[in-house]
């Protein structure tokens, strides 16, 4: 799964291997967690644009928010099947840059020790990611909202004995074709599935509070 990350590199960065062509506010963040705004990339009419969407997909037909707490992740086995995630498959696909993320491995002592994950050659990449555009009543009043999901894969070996689900991680030209919007089901199912990353894996020292919102 993928259920905290972080994203550190410096905004030129992003921009740059993105080919992004808007203006966005930008912090780096190294404890990134559901229900918080992150900055996600889609396509727009005259590139590639950046913006802030809320970690955790609210399908517009839903009738309140609350669906979005338990669709952080996005299985990409089916992705193109689940009634909540297939339009925005479809229709709605982006890219959530990130330098790494973390998950959590029950220790000797039983306490839960965070492990932090990245690219081996420590050059950007972006989740695979999904959103969906939500309007509704919130405490009487129309509101809308941008949600996204972060989209999993089973393991790689150097993953397993960590957890046995992993996010979709994209390096830049990977991530052109997902947003592409002539890019076959077909092709695009084909990125998911032989995605293997070569990971770095390293203990994290300092305390993540895991009930971080």
């Amino acid at each position: 799964m993928c259920g905290r990350y972080m994203l550190y590199y410096e905004k030129d960065v992003i921009i740059d291997a993105f080919n992004l062509v808007n203006e966005f506010d930008y912090e780096e963040r190294f404890n990134i967690a559901p229900s918080q705004e992150v900055l996600a990339v889609v396509k727009g009419s005259n590139g590639n644009r950046a913006g802030y969407m809320k970690w955790g997909l609210v399908p517009k037909w839903s009738p309140d928010l609350k669906i979005g707490n338990k669709l952080i992740n996005a299985r990409s086995e089916t992705i193109d099947q689940k009634p909540s995630f297939k339009e925005s498959f479809y229709q709605k696909r982006c890219l959530i840059p990130a330098s790494g993320f973390y998950e959590w491995v029950q220790s000797d002592r039983g306490k839960k020790q965070p492990y932090s994950f990245k690219l081996e050659d420590k050059k950007p990449f972006a989740f695979a990611g999904i959103w969906s555009r939500w309007t509704g009543e919130v405490n009487g009043k129309t509101v809308e909202r941008i949600t996204c999901s972060i989209l999993t894969k089973a393991s790689t070996p150097k993953m397993q004995r960590y957890h046995h689900r992993m996010p979709v991680m994209l390096k830049p030209q990977e991530g052109e074709k997902w947003l592409n919007r002539s890019v076959e089901k077909d092709a695009l199912l084909s990125i998911l599935d032989r995605n293997n990353p070569d990971l770095d894996v390293e203990q994290v020292s300092f305390d993540l509070n895991l009930n971080t919102k």
